[in-house]
């Protein structure tokens, strides 16, 4: 049973309210609070400013009083018609035994035959002074008391009072009415909350619909937010992000099936290849030694390109996971260009390789892929560049930059071609074959590590002229400690080696 009333409990939780529901909720629960606590201040005000108007009453009444019996010299009836008092206040006149002599009270009301702080006051020989204050009786009744001696020497006790009966009425009627009106605010702003709130959420249920259709294959699809939701500027602004992140999205999913389709049929071509010399082996070649020369070199070339192009996914595939710069290190750019240029020398194959400037200054990068990046670069120089050809290589440092650059003497790249050759498996028509133009990802590659290791590349061509490309990196500089000023900034010393 106590399951039971636990889970009724969690069914009608605030939690599973929907959205504009605990909106209005909340809304109207301050507003709740704010009418609350401005109704009480405004019976807390109205009660001490109607107290104050009745001291007011009294003190004014004591005054005038006092002022004509100080100039009648005794105690007589006309007091209550002469002195002034203000309306609603009575006077009770005590001779000094604390016998009432004089009341102006309502015929019906009880009279106040004696006075219990008068008496005291008698009792104790004036040793107990009369309240020289205002005081509020049990019954709500303000009083306020005076002493007068007249000219015979007698003394006198004077008792004004006033009960705030119609002061009490008003204020108990504006507290009804506050009440009322709280309740009816209240009413107002849960129907109105829930109102103006679903008209408020009606874009975010649009959007919800439209997020529910979008499908793999329905992508392109995008919310489309009414003329008179556009006026809200959040609702607005979240469809248009929204809207940016399925554009990356639908761009990176045609990416992925465009890499997909071009990395299945770079690896059908060469699959069918060796299927075929593989058939022709198995038919008549086993026997016929030409067929079966030409057979295995063909199968190894072909074998060799899908290596290379497997390595090359395996590579997009790996960078999507790690970053470049967990292995940054201070690095010599003379010896990174160095160190290529003597592992690509024998690769030349009737090439001419040049180093034609090399700036020894540091830079803080990842070695292994700076140097991939530089092979890419000269690899391709090298397939687009005939025999007899020459390709520069130079690192050129300025104040703030490095300049690694290589230049061939090769084809050239059409201009209208520039702007397209890093993309993955894009290869210029003029060289669309395996023998020269290789799978199309390398440059691809080579953007990839350029942008890990904070570069930036360039690329200049013009047809049967050649290719320069550029990848330029920031200049590091080393803190060192001086004895003397400790923390400074100190440039390395550059010193350029001509080879």
């Amino acid at each position: 049973m106590r399951q039971k009333i636990k889970n009724k409990i969690k069914q009608i939780s605030l939690l599973t309210l929907p959205l504009f529901a605990k909106m209005v909720l909340l809304y109207s629960f301050i507003v709740f609070i704010i009418l609350l606590i401005v109704s009480l201040i405004t019976v807390t005000s109205v009660h001490y400013i109607m107290e104050r108007s009745i001291e007011q009453d009294l003190y004014s009444s004591a005054d005038s009083t006092l002022e004509y019996l100080n100039a009648s010299g005794s105690i007589d009836s006309a007091v209550f018609t002469r002195s002034n008092l203000q309306p609603f206040v009575n006077l009770q006149v005590y001779d000094a035994a604390g016998r009432l002599l004089l009341d102006n009270g309502p015929a019906h009301s009880i009279k106040n035959l004696s006075d219990r702080y008068i008496d005291d006051a008698i009792r104790s020989d004036n040793a107990i002074s009369l309240p020289e204050t205002i005081r509020g009786s049990e019954t709500g009744m303000f009083v306020y008391y005076k002493k007068w001696k007249s000219r015979d020497n007698k003394t006198y006790y004077l008792r004004f009072s006033r009960v705030p009966d119609k002061e009490n009425a008003f204020i108990s009627l504006l507290s009804k009415q506050l009440v009322a009106s709280v309740l009816l605010s209240l009413i107002l702003t849960v129907i109105s909350g829930m109102y103006l709130t679903r008209k408020s959420l009606a874009p975010l249920s649009l959007i919800n619909e439209t997020l529910k259709g979008i499908e793999v294959n329905k992508l392109n699809q995008r919310i489309i937010i009414p003329e008179a939701a556009k006026k809200n500027k959040e609702i607005q602004n979240l469809s248009q992000s929204i809207n940016q992140a399925l554009d990356r999205i639908e761009y990176g999913y045609k990416q992925q099936q465009q890499f997909i389709s071009n990395a299945s049929h770079e690896l059908r071509t060469p699959l069918t290849v060796i299927s075929g010399y593989i058939n022709l082996l198995d038919c008549w070649g086993k026997n016929n030694p030409e067929v079966l020369d030409e057979s295995m070199s063909a199968i190894k070339s072909e074998t060799d390109y899908m290596q290379q192009l497997i390595e090359r996914l395996l590579f997009f595939a790996r960078s999507s996971t790690g970053t470049l710069e967990e292995h940054f290190a201070e690095l010599n750019s003379a010896n990174i260009l160095e160190e290529v240029y003597t592992g690509v020398l024998l690769i030349a194959d009737g090439r001419k390789i040049v180093i034609q400037r090399n700036d020894a200054v540091s830079i803080y990068a990842e070695e292994g892929s700076i140097k991939q990046m530089l092979r890419i670069f000269i690899d391709n120089a090298l397939k687009y560049t005939p025999a007899g050809g020459s390709i520069y290589l130079s690192c050129e440092a300025t104040a703030d930059e490095v300049c690694f650059k290589v230049r061939d003497t090769g084809i050239g790249i059409p201009e209208e071609e520039l702007a397209r050759v890093f993309e993955r498996f894009y290869r210029v028509d003029s060289s669309r074959t395996k023998d020269t133009g290789g799978s199309g990802l390398g440059l691809a590659i080579a953007k990839y590590i350029a942008k890990g290791n904070n570069a930036r590349l360039e690329l200049e061509s013009k047809l049967h002229e050649g290719t320069t490309v550029t990848a330029i990196l920031p200049r590091y500089y080393k803190k060192k400690e001086h004895s003397q000023e400790s923390n400074d900034l100190v440039r390395m010393d550059d010193h350029t080696r001509m080879t």
